[in-house]
């Protein structure tokens, strides 16, 4: 083989190669998450509304509506949270740990939400 030959293949395969790494890491800072953009290890508050909504996720289930901030806009949320029970006609404000998935499986989430506390708990 040429010379200039392997030069061009060793050119473009190197190419490939760092253009993929930079697309996965640039990948996993823009996805989307619903945590708030909360990363692995923080500790979220989240504002639960009183009732569930249909949603449809892997199928149709229905989720809980949360926000981020007091008196903020609300956003379906698709997961479960390790040690809540929701209870339908109770707004809740709950601190969650956010934990980074390893292997997610290919239809669940890349993050795991814990409770750490419930703040209150309000009949409506």
């Amino acid at each position: 083989m040429r010379p200039v030959l392997r030069a061009v293949i060793v050119g473009s395969v190197a190419a490939l190669l760092l253009g993929g790494c930079s697309a996965s890491s640039d990948d996993a800072s823009s996805g989307e998450s619903p945590a708030g953009g909360a990363a692995s290890g923080d500790v979220v508050r989240l504002w639960i509304a009183p009732e569930l909504v249909d949603c449809t996720g892997v199928g149709p289930m229905e989720c809980m509506q949360v926000a981020y901030e007091e008196g903020g806009p609300t956003e379906l949320f698709y997961e479960t949270i390790d040690g809540f029970t929701f209870e339908e006609g109770t707004s809740s404000v709950i601190d969650v740990r956010v934990e980074q998935v390893d292997s997610p499986p290919a239809d669940g989430s890349s993050l795991a939400f814990t409770l750490v506390e419930v703040v209150s708990q309000t009949p409506q």
